[in-house]
């Protein structure tokens, strides 16, 4: 059974995370894992003192039975961690028990109701080896809303048909309906148009917006079943155009930026402005990793509705 780590500290962001993974655990059937990285390097050197590493240890588990007990699920699984980086820490655990998902809180310097990672999200976003999902602030004061609403933004590549293909997962499994966002960007008028096209720049940003309007249609007509996808089509700046449709979504899922270590989770320009300040939480699916395809966390939960 998949499990769903979720990084928990003394900080309030971690009944953010806790409140979030719960609804995402019973969406999928995954098992909680609640993990502390306490500040301990175990590599070997004159500077190890294993009491100290002992009396640390404690501490932390401590901290997690505390958590656990107020969350009030005794089947959640608890586990201590030695890094001195919290998000190496949580990396290399994902990685060792092949985790479906991350899921971590915000931090609280930010607005209420905002996405705002802190260092550990934010370290975590450039480098997990699976899905990591960030909780708003206060997201466990929230009412939850039924059935609500996942959206999915697309700009036509491969990151973003796969987070479609999890957001219409993740709608299918909850009864949600389905917004799929797609942000058009007009060519700036000192940007020479692509080389060998003989238009008019106002000609050429008018053969891009219609091909973009193409693409998200295409896309929206080839998934199958329910629910259908409500294409959105907006001009203007891409991130900007996400954060003001993150207000009446539910959760938001994006696409990694096509480059960099494979299987890897590599915040591109758009999603990395989206999730500093989305007023959902928002998902971030790695770039050509088996966790969102046949398999993956979400790809089980969809099989229990559609199976």
């Amino acid at each position: 059974m998949s499990k769903i780590i979720v990084g928990v500290d003394e900080s309030p962001g971690s009944a953010d995370a806790i409140a979030l993974a719960s609804s995402l655990a019973g969406m999928t059937g995954a098992t909680l894992m609640l993990v502390n990285v306490f500040p301990y390097d175990t590599y070997p050197s004159r500077a190890m003192n294993r009491d100290f590493e002992d009396y640390l240890r404690q501490d932390s588990t401590e901290l997690l039975e505390r958590i656990r007990s107020a969350h009030g699920d005794e089947t959640a699984e608890i586990k201590a961690v030695a890094n001195p980086s919290s998000a190496h820490g949580l990396h290399d655990l994902a990685e060792e028990i092949d985790a479906g998902l991350i899921v971590v809180g915000s931090t609280h310097t930010g607005r209420a109701g905002r996405v705002a990672p802190g260092s550990t999200a934010e370290r975590l976003l450039h480098g997990s080896p699976c899905p990591v999902a960030v909780a708003p602030k206060h997201y466990a004061q929230e009412t939850v809303r039924e059935p609500g609403i996942v959206g999915s933004g697309y700009d036509g590549s491969a990151a973003a048909q796969q987070a479609l293909e999890t957001a219409h997962r993740i709608a299918a499994r909850t009864g949600a309906r389905l917004r799929v966002i797609r942000a058009f960007r007009p060519l700036p008028f000192d940007v020479s148009p692509q080389k060998g096209v003989a238009l008019a720049r106002v000609s050429y940003n008018d053969k891009l917006h219609d091909k973009a309007c193409e693409n998200l249609d295409e896309a929206v007509a080839k998934l199958e079943g329910e629910p259908r996808g409500e294409p959105f089509f907006a001009v203007g700046d891409p991130a900007k155009i996400l954060l003001e449709a993150s207000e009446d979504l539910d959760l938001l899922v994006l696409g990694s930026r096509g480059y960099g270590p494979l299987h890897s989770v590599l915040v591109g320009g758009v999603a990395g402005r989206v999730v500093r300040d989305a007023a959902c939480p928002v998902l971030v699916l790695p770039r050509k990793a088996g966790h969102v395809d046949e398999g993956s966390l979400f790809a089980d939960a969809a099989q229990s509705v559609h199976g």
